[in-house]
């Protein structure tokens, strides 16, 4: 099972750069991997020279206290059967830890300048790890295919540029750089490099998102307002997709493929806004690539929703009311702007720096949302499923979002109107 990182600290640092606070603290919370039936926690504290140590600290799902710990930054951490996979930022190490804590096997990467990022990906049995820096002046990855049992290196490309964006998608290995503009795509079999190529930045402030393949053809997060779409054998551009103003391509995950449908998630367009807020998604059929291009991106009328402030006293809630006809477009369309307002008004875990947070946040906002529903025009309600989607939004606004008013979590519960 594949390690999912439940919640994301960020240090929290002003315009100047300078340490600033966060709900009234230093840090949003710690990094935390979910691994099987254990959690690995990225801890840290500073020694009496002030010198800050990193811990990554083992715990059951209800214990208080750690059973286990490893001194040093973890990167990244996944469960394969028997053994967890760790990589570790400071010592640039890949360690295979054994059920009962013993380490198995450890590898251990070189040393360079610059911040270490890993991941990895199972495939036939053994391991595919990419290993790169993402900042500082040694811009450069490396690829490795390694024994599951053993560590041993089964074949390696070194690659001159950082990774930053990688995945697997059938026997291909997909790989992009954020700051250095080259992507290539490599054969899981032997580490061969099928495609690759780079681009010149046309602005400062651009950015190369993911790369990914389906149906014959290559996918690129380009700069965040165009998809592009390149032949996969021949890595020539077919289409360059511009995405709607009010949209941009979101670097939070790769496309995903569903029934024959691929849905690319977007985020919100405009300003500060672009990076942090979830706009919507993409839905694209695969029989529509067969038929040929120009692709073009209908954006789909939202229809009777809205969301505004309420005052209440010196503070204000949201209500937002949605009326359709269909049960299904009023939990879809509903979920949408559910996210739009928590990610506009409060604060979140990916939105925390002080020069964006201004730039949106609703100061009088005490994290209450009402979700009204039309009852009159619906056809089919169920009230389940409003039950089902409120649970599954407290559980995630308890986790990450705080209200601007009281710092509290945010809160929000339906009703028919």
């Amino acid at each position: 099972m594949k390690g999912v990182t439940e919640s994301n600290e960020l240090r929290v640092y002003n315009e100047a750069f300078e340490p600033s606070t966060y709900f009234g603290i230093e840090c949003a919370k710690n990094n935390l991997w979910s691994v099987g039936d254990m959690y690995i926690s990225d801890e840290e504290t500073t020694d009496e020279s002030y010198k800050t140590i990193h811990f990554a600290r083992f715990y059951t799902e209800h214990s208080h206290d750690p059973f286990y710990e490893i001194i040093d930054l973890l990167s990244c951490a996944q469960r394969y059967e028997c053994q967890t996979l760790l990589i570790f930022n400071s010592s640039r190490t890949l360690i295979s830890l054994n059920d009962d804590m013993t380490i198995g096997w450890q590898r251990v990467f070189p040393q360079v300048n610059g911040y270490f990022k890993g991941d990895f990906f199972k495939y036939k049995n053994n391991f595919i790890v990419s290993a790169g820096t993402m900042t500082g002046q040694d811009h450069s990855g490396q690829l490795l295919y390694l024994d599951a049992d053993t560590g041993a290196t089964l074949w390696q490309r070194d690659l001159p540029f950082s990774i930053y964006f990688c995945t697997m998608v059938g026997d291909r290995v997909y790989l992009s750089s954020q700051c250095d503009w080259h992507w290539c795509v490599l054969c899981a079999d032997t580490g061969d490099i099928l495609l690759q190529d780079s681009y010149v930045i046309k602005h400062e402030m651009d950015t190369m998102g993911w790369l990914w393949g389906d149906s014959g053809y290559i996918f690129l997060s380009y700069g965040e307002n165009i998809l592009r779409i390149m032949d996969e054998v021949t890595g020539e551009i077919v289409q360059d997709v511009p995405i709607p103003e009010d949209f941009s391509l979101s670097n939070t995950s790769h496309p995903i493929v569903n029934d024959d449908f691929i849905y690319i998630r977007l985020s919100n367009g405009g300003g500060i806004e672009k990076i942090h807020t979830y706009g919507g998604v993409i839905i694209l059929p695969r029989e529509e690539l067969k038929q040929g291009f120009p692709l073009t991106i209908e954006v789909e009328d939202k229809g009777d929703i809205s969301h505004q402030a309420i005052a209440d006293g010196k503070t204000e809630y949201y209500e937002i009311t949605a009326s359709y006809e269909e049960l299904g477009d009023v939990l879809r369309f509903g979920q949408i702007e559910i996210k739009l307002v928590a990610h506009r008004f409060a604060y979140h875990q990916l939105g925390n720096l002080d020069n964006d947070w201004k730039t949106r946040i609703n100061k009088k906002f005490d994290g209450r949302m009402v979700f009204n529903v039309d009852k009159a025009k619906l056809k089919n309600p169920d009230d389940s499923k409003f039950d089902l989607m409120v649970e599954l939004f407290n559980k995630h606004f308890a986790e990450k979002f705080r209200a601007p008013a009281n710092k509290k979590p945010l809160t929000i519960e339906w009703r028919y109107i």
